[in-house]
């Protein structure tokens, strides 16, 4: 079955992700990575580890990364 004319359109139209939002994601990972660990170790409770990396993805997915629409035009 073939998807729907909207999904394809969609995915066809999709640009390939900027090196600016790929490391914004990958400092959002970190970060999170990190947060977790640390309460998970100061609460003794594993799964804040888990909670931390998927704040960070969010976090990071969610966010613009900088100096993507912030600059002023150049001449």
């Amino acid at each position: 079955m073939a998807p729907p004319a909207a999904y394809a359109g969609r995915m066809a139209a999709r640009e390939p992700m900027s090196p600016a939002r790929r490391r914004q994601l990958v400092v959002g990972l970190v970060v999170g990575l990190l947060v977790g660990l640390g309460i998970s170790l100061w609460t003794g409770f594993w799964l804040w580890l888990a909670t931390g990396i998927a704040v960070g993805l969010a976090a990071g997915a969610i966010m613009k990364p900088p100096g993507e629409d912030d600059a002023p035009p150049r001449r």
